[in-house]
């Protein structure tokens, strides 16, 4: 167990370490929102109420290659940290849509979950999906629903649905460029694609 917590941490500090990509132009992104979870009736019991609430919930993901995004997330409530805190390692798949007003993905992942009703941190294997709304060429809406699927020995934790939603800034750190036989040309902004102006 140890040794599976050690791992997430450094996958999860390498996910906030470095460059954070959305697009091939705009490489980071960063969004706050909210979250919330929801238990089966029959697991209620056990993990201490059907229906929890989480605020803040901070991301921030990466463009690693051709529509792939790797995203970092932390998710708690101000009022009780404890009662469900979680923090995220997902990998997201756009179908090439970054640059369309309407971007959506799918993503797998994994989650360490800390509770109440549980004294450890304990891990759950994350699939499902999501989209954002681009109001801008750097702000948007973005949401997404997951089932993360808890192996039955961890009795203090069980399977359950999570969603969230958010605000998301979408930016360069060092400014969009192509290179070019005269050099590099700096690029300021970027139009984004709309879904009717997109090819098929």
């Amino acid at each position: 167990m140890k040794r599976k917590l050690t791992l997430f941490i450094v996958f999860f500090l390498f996910l906030s370490v470095k460059a954070f990509t959305q697009n091939e132009e705009k490489k980071w992104f960063l969004s706050i929102g909210s979250s919330s979870v929801l238990y089966s009736q029959e697991d209620a019991s056990a993990v201490g109420g059907r229906y929890k609430t989480q605020f803040p919930r901070l991301s921030a993901g990466r463009y690693m290659f051709k529509n792939v995004t790797f995203v970092g997330s932390v998710s708690f409530t101000l009022s009780n940290p404890q009662e469900y805190a979680t923090l995220d390692g997902t990998m997201r798949y756009d179908f090439g849509t970054s640059n369309n007003t309407f971007s959506p993905f799918v993503m797998i992942g994994g989650s360490f979950i800390k509770s109440t009703r549980s004294k450890y941190l304990l891990p759950t294997l994350n699939f499902g999906f999501g989209g954002t709304i681009w109001f801008s060429d750097k702000l948007g809406l973005t949401g997404e629903f997951m089932y993360k699927y808890n192996e039955e020995r961890f009795q203090s934790q069980k399977s359950h649905t999570f969603a969230s939603a958010g605000l998301v800034y979408r930016f360069s750190l060092f400014g969009n460029s192509t290179s070019s036989s005269s050099g590099t040309k700096i690029i300021r902004d970027s139009k984004r694609k709309r879904i009717w102006n997109t090819k098929n």
